[in-house]
This record gives C-alpha cells, structure tokens and sequence, in this order.
C-alpha cells in the first residue's frame, strides 16, 4: 500500500516545484503600446540651442517674433541671435558653422555650394513676389525725377546707373533687373549697375551718385520719409511669384529632422502672426529689429510670407536657368538637392493647415 502512493505524491510536490521555478523565469508583462506613446508625447522635447543669422531687414522680423513670443521656447528651442549685415555673408557663415539657419535670397553661391559639397539646403520660404499697392521691393529714385517721369520708359536705364546688393548680378536683384529692363528689350548686361552695402545707397542716390537703388523694406520707408526719395516702380510686377528669400539651414537641423521640425513649427507660427501686419505686438517686435521709430514701423509695406511654408519651386528652377545661360552656375540642381520638405510638413501637422 505505501509504495503504490509513493508515486503520484512524488510527482505532485516534482510539479509545483516545476511550475514555481517557471513562474520566476517569466518576463514582466510588456507596457500598454498606448500608453508608452501617450507618456512619450508628454515629454517635453530635448531642448536644444540653434544659431541664427539675422539680417535687418523686415521680413527677418519673424526670427524676432518666434523669439520674443516664446514661440522658440514652446518647442524646447533656445536661440543665439547673430546679427549679419548683408545677404552674401550667410551662405560662407552656414558653410563656415558659423550659423545653423538664416534667410537670404536665393543666389549663384547656395546653388554652387551644393554642388561643391556644402551641407545646406532651403527648408522653408521666407518671401514671395505678390503685386499689391503697396511695395515691400521697389526702384527707388530722386523725388524729382519720380515726379518728372525721368526713368519711366525703361529703355531709358540704359543711360541711368542702377544700385544693387553686394552680390550683385548673380543674385536675385540682378534677375529681377533682367526681367525689367528685358520689358524695353534690353538685357542687364547694358545696364551699369554699382554694388554698394546698405549703409551708403541711401546717401549715394541722395547725392546723385547714382540714379536708381533697389531696395527692400524696411529700407524703402527709411530712404522715402525724407520727400527727397520716391517709389519709381515696384519690383514684384517683373517676376510674379518668384520665391524671394528661402530658410536655408545647415548640418545642425539636417541632420536632425526632428529639432528641424519643431524650429518650423515655431517659425510658421511666428509667420501666422507677422502676416496681421502692423499690429502693436509685431509693430514692436520690428521697433526692437530695426531700431526705427513705431510711427514709422506703421508705414511699411509689409512683405508676403506662406502661412503654410509653401515655396514656388518652379521660380527657383526657372532663376536657376538663368544664372546657367549666364555661366554662374555649376549645373542645374534637382529640387531634392537643395530642398527639405520635411520640416515644413512637421509644422503643418502641428499647427493645422490655413486655407
């Protein structure tokens, strides 16, 4: 009899003693997916610092507002503010490391640094060419030769001596010039053009050193409040949505879609603000950019910007041909070689869509 219930009671304690020893080797219950992803979007993002290169011009107004509106700040973003005085020095200073992302106009130089092996490319617009009544760039001149209708008939910049920026003929200026004068037949090449630094356009057309300067706000209402300078003809008419200035961005948001995204949104979201004009918040954001006075800060024409951070791709190809037929370019780059969807696509899905 005790060895027939020997046996199963054997087996009975074998058992429990498997079944403990298999509970301990278990692994612990795998996290609700949901509930990982909910704690994950809580988190507030990795902070961290990008250079800017800022440019005292009034569309650059928007790296003010997203600053001083604490817009940066929203998406875990602290700034370094570098102050540049002219278009030409951003793409070197990108190059260089000098700076993360700034917004010149498109040039022979960020097309040629591509192609050379430079690690920048556009991720947003900044301005586009939008016709309107009131100018954000135009072709300013002496008051009395507005008034006589000295250079009216283009034909005549034949004889006139045209202001550009310092880079010149192979920049936008000079493509806009070209489709201008190209109204009368004639091509930029039989203009004389001077390449001066903003600082002394103003005095050099005052003097009549020189007979036309191109320009951009803020610097149209700087140099037209005196009455001795006057609008000759507004600049967007010769090349109608032409993308006029582009975010360009190097290795330090390139490399890192994520932090590119979230320096979009906030961009995007100070743009939203910027395009309600001249509202007393924007009005001083622009006072503390530019250091003019808020009267005059009410006068400016206030530049276009994408509320979605839509570019005109094919007016970037078509000034890129250009600068080809004129021998400045290398090639002629695909859009993917130096154009960045992706952060621009981030902000939208945050912010919602403007139609």
């Amino acid at each position: 009899m005790h060895h027939k219930n020997f046996r199963p009671l054997f087996l009975s304690v074998f058992l429990v003693f498997l079944l403990i020893g298999c509970a301990e080797q278990l692994p612990e219950p795998i996290a609700d997916s949901n509930a990982m992803e909910a704690q994950n979007e809580n988190q507030p993002p990795e902070r961290a610092t990008i250079r800017i290169g800022q440019l005292p011009y009034l569309s650059h107004a928007i790296f003010t507002i997203a600053n001083e509106e604490g817009y940066f700040d929203e998406q875990g973003i602290d700034v370094e503010i570098i102050s540049v005085k002219e278009s030409n020095e951003i793409i070197p200073m990108l190059l260089a490391g000098e700076i993360d992302v700034s917004a010149p106009s498109p040039n022979a130089a960020f097309f040629n640094a591509i192609t050379r092996g430079g690690v920048i490319k556009i991720i947003l617009p900044l301005t586009d060419f939008i016709v309107s009544d009131c100018p954000a760039i135009a072709y300013l001149a002496r008051k009395t030769d507005v008034d006589a209708g000295t250079w009216q008939d283009k034909s005549s910049w034949a004889d006139a001596t045209v202001v550009i920026a310092a880079n010149g003929l192979t920049s936008i200026q000079g493509y806009v010039l070209d489709q201008a004068v190209g109204t009368a037949g004639l091509t930029v090449d039989e203009i004389v053009v001077e390449q001066l630094n903003l600082p002394v356009q103003e005095e050099a057309l005052r003097t009549g050193q020189v007979d036309i300067v191109y320009a951009v706000e803020p610097w149209i209402t700087r140099m037209t409040t005196t009455g001795d300078i006057g609008v000759l003809d507004p600049a967007e008419q010769y090349a109608p949505g032409l993308t006029a200035s582009i975010v360009v961005a190097g290795p330090a948001l390139l490399d890192n879609p994520e932090l590119a995204g979230r320096f979009a949104t906030a961009f995007l979201k100070a743009v939203r603000q910027y395009l309600e004009g001249a509202t007393e918040r924007n009005v001083a954001h622009t006072v503390n950019l530019t250091g003019m006075d808020a009267a005059l800060v009410q006068q400016i024409c206030w530049s276009s910007a994408s509320p979605n951070g839509e570019i005109n791709l094919e007016s970037l190809l078509d000034y890129q041909n250009w600068l080809m037929e004129r021998g400045l370019l290398d090639e002629v780059l695909d859009v993917s070689e130096f154009y960045d969807p992706y952060p621009a696509e981030y902000a939208v899905d945050e912010l919602g869509r403007i139609e």
